[in-house]
């Protein structure tokens, strides 16, 4: 059955592009290196991971968020001051030859990659920037509750990252802004699935009946002129009721943050129109996909993700060790 397939197919890809131990140490020591550069030039700070990579759950070419917690309280222009300064440090100690500093961002941050010899990682720096850090367990508890959230939230990802579509920077749809979406349909359950589908994804091989039911809700069926995401709530509000309609756009994407509901994390998704046909376009491949008895034949996310053979050929073996 195409679903079980797609189920097994998903679960391959997880534990193929999850991080291993070896990668996890790699990424810990490059941040230990850059947290003591840090550390030495701020007397009494701290750094911190947040986003993705504090919950074990990015894309090998996704980017590490770190916080740096001074020992006093910035402003806006000590902040940007600080960023700068930051800049030079990462140049001067060899960690990067470049550094783009965004000072006039909603969270003023600098990006950088770090040379090979540490990994070529993608790094991003804010300063105080507390609403990361408080997100963090707030987040682990629902991947903790919701069994499904971690498997949709890694493969709408990696669809969005095949389509450059990713980064709430060049007006795509952040990693938080995805969560929030999977998060909110799974307390919906809007196609009115069993709710033991969602409550045992594993036992009830029902990832991939969920993923197709995510592609098909945000792409085809949630109500963007009318509706707002909101998971603090566990319903879709309006935009009248929360004052965020939008005559210039009246599509906007809107979604509630789940620390501060006065916060639109939809607000920078400029590019919904084409996430909205993205979803619809991959909904529609696993729709028409041609099914054949033979595991061999198959790589039915691929058709979606772009999955290598190396993940097909690890989900057959799934599939054989663990029938349904």
């Amino acid at each position: 059955m195409l679903a079980d397939r797609l189920h097994d197919e998903i679960v391959a890809f997880f534990n193929y592009i999850s991080p291993t131990p070896d990668e996890r140490h790699v990424r810990a020591m490059v941040i230990a290196h850059i947290s003591d550069a840090v550390c030495r030039r701020f007397a009494k700070s701290t750094v911190d991971t947040f986003g993705s990579v504090a919950q074990n759950l990015y894309l090998p070419d996704g980017d590490t968020d770190l916080v740096v917690n001074t020992a006093h309280p910035y402003d806006d222009d000590m902040k940007k001051r600080a960023l700068f300064q930051l800049a030079a440090l990462m140049r001067n100690t060899g960690v990067t030859p470049h550094v783009q500093v965004i000072p006039r961002a909603r969270v003023p941050v600098m990006s950088f990659q770090t040379v090979p010899d540490l990994g070529s990682l993608k790094i991003d720096i804010s300063l105080n920037a507390t609403d990361g850090m408080k997100a963090v367990p707030i987040l682990k508890d629902w991947f903790d509750r919701l069994p499904a959230l971690r498997f949709l939230v890694l493969c709408v990802k990696s669809l969005l990252s095949r389509h450059e579509l990713n980064n709430a920077s060049s007006s795509g749809l952040s990693s938080y802004g995805v969560i929030c979406l999977a998060i909110s349909f799974l307390q919906l359950n809007p196609l009115q699935r069993a709710p033991a589908l969602l409550a045992q994804p594993m036992e009830r091989a029902a990832l991939g009946v969920l993923f197709g039911d995510f592609l098909h809700y945000y792409g085809s069926v949630f109500d963007y002129e009318h509706g707002v995401v909101s998971v603090a709530s566990g319903r879709v509000l309006s935009k009248e009721e929360k004052g965020w309609e939008n005559v210039s756009n009246p599509e906007a994407l809107c979604i509630e943050c789940m620390l501060n509901t006065e916060n639109d994390v939809g607000r920078p998704t400029s590019k919904i129109r084409r996430i909205r046909q993205v979803f619809q376009e991959a909904h529609a491949a696993l729709d028409a996909y041609v099914f054949s008895a033979s595991p061999a034949a198959h790589n039915v996310l691929g058709t979606v993700l772009g999955v290598s053979d190396s993940v097909r050929i690890s989900s057959i073996s799934f599939a054989t060790a663990h029938p349904h």
